[in-house]
Formats: C-alpha cells, sequence, structure tokens
C-alpha cells in the first residue's frame, strides 16, 4: 500500500485536527513531520507537515478537507438590548415580571 500526501500544513495543531478529521470519516491517516530534514529551514512557517493517506483515499480525503475549509457566508449578527440596571424575576402569579429591584 502507498501512502500519498493529501494535505500539509505548517502548523501541527491543524495537522492532527486534519488528521482527526479524516480518521473520524473512516480514512486511515498518518503525519510525516518534514520540518527538520536535510532540506534548508522555509523562512516563515519553519517547514511543513503533510498528512499522508492511502493512494485510494487521496480523492475522497482531499474532497473533504476541501469542503470541510469552506468558510460560510458571512451573516450579520444580532444585536440584543441588555439594561444591567433591570432584574427580571418570576412571580407565581404574574410570570415574567419586569421591575428594578434598585
Amino acid at each position: 500500500m502507498s501512502w500519498k500526501i493529501c494535505h500539509a500544513t505548517a502548523f501541527e495543531p491543524e495537522a492532527y485536527l486534519v488528521k482527526g478529521f479524516l480518521e473520524h470519516q473512516g480514512i486511515p491517516c498518518l503525519l510525516e513531520p518534514r520540518r527538520f530534514g536535510m532540506e534548508p529551514v522555509r523562512t516563515g512557517t519553519l517547514g511543513t507537515i503533510g498528512i499522508l493517506v492511502p493512494e485510494e483515499w487521496v480523492p475522497v480525503a482531499a474532497k473533504l478537507i476541501s469542503h470541510r475549509a469552506r468558510r460560510p457566508a458571512h451573516t450579520p449578527g444580532r444585536v440584543i438590548a441588555f439594561d444591567a440596571r433591570r432584574r427580571r424575576r418570576r412571580t407565581p402569579a404574574t410570570g415574567w415580571k419586569g421591575g428594578s429591584d434598585l
């Protein structure tokens, strides 16, 4: 069985997250740290870590990673008004009742 790189990253935590994600999907994975080899150290990233999968799994793994990496379209947040001076308390007869206890 030959192993091929399906994804490479410069960050070790990201490599472990991708590996865990792929393993959760049932794809066997290995990490190949290529940071400290005979090659000179790359400026900024200090090398990369490759995520290896069996050759027949490369298209599936690459597709899963690319779909996972997409960011959703930006949706504007909703602003909720909050008055810290006003407290709510629940009374058995009236339900929620607003009022100030200060």
